[in-house]
């Protein structure tokens, strides 16, 4: 019983992690083109989030900028600015 309380607890710590922590997939190399999504990088549009695809071309391309840090919200059906 107690390993898997500690296992729940590191999973918990990881998605936490994972959250917090900002990521600039553009340019890096992807599986799936035609999906979008979300992300926020000090080093893209000020800061604040974006939307980014997966082209063609197998690698992640910037789409849009969104307004605000947290502005942004991926679906099965593509990604938006909110």
């Amino acid at each position: 019983m107690k390993s898997i309380s500690l296992t729940s607890m590191i999973v918990a710590v990881a998605v936490m992690a994972g959250v917090a922590t900002a990521y600039n997939p553009i340019g890096q190399s992807c599986d799936t083109p035609g999906g979008y999504g979300c992300s926020q990088d000090a080093s893209v549009n000020g800061g604040n989030a974006f939307i980014y695809e997966c082209a063609s071309t197998d690698e992640f391309v910037y789409v849009a900028g969104c307004s605000c840090p947290t502005c942004c919200e991926a679906t099965t059906s593509g990604a938006y600015c909110t």
